[in-house]
């Protein structure tokens, strides 16, 4: 079973796994990034396997979804995705917990409409890839 670590924990655990680079352009890292949102988890998600260390550019591809999830569990390379307990093992989610289908297009989830990831979307202009309904 995972553990669950403190805030400075999680950051320096992430950071030591990545060597504090980048792990897409190898400048050095500025930000541990959540994988998945923390506030799916019912415990905050500070686990290792929910990190990768990025700089300031790619955190905010990161945050806006221009980065999936998928890329970045190979970069950080991370084999087994560890999710929230209320999510599907089988599904692909973005950083906000929305489903991803196959086609690419992605599914309300649960923070899907709340203001700021409403508002990190649109930065990124990715509301045009959901689907009309649930």
């Amino acid at each position: 079973m995972a553990k669950l670590l403190s805030r400075d924990e999680f950051k320096q655990a992430v950071f030591a796994r990545d060597r504090q680079r980048c792990i897409f352009c190898n400048f050095p890292a500025v930000d541990a990034h959540h994988i998945i949102e923390r506030r799916l988890w019912s415990d905050g998600g500070y686990y290792l396997a929910n990190g990768a260390s990025v700089c300031s550019e790619h955190h905010r591809q990161c945050e806006t979804t221009e980065i999936s999830t998928t890329q970045i569990y190979q970069a950080c390379g991370i084999s087994e995705r560890l999710l929230p307990t209320h999510l599907y093992a089988d599904q692909v989610y973005d950083k906000w917990g929305n489903p991803v289908l196959k086609n690419g297009k992605r599914l309300r989830g649960e923070l899907f409409y709340q203001e700021n990831v409403q508002k990190v979307l649109a930065q990124a202009q990715q509301l045009g890839h959901f689907l009309p309904w649930v």
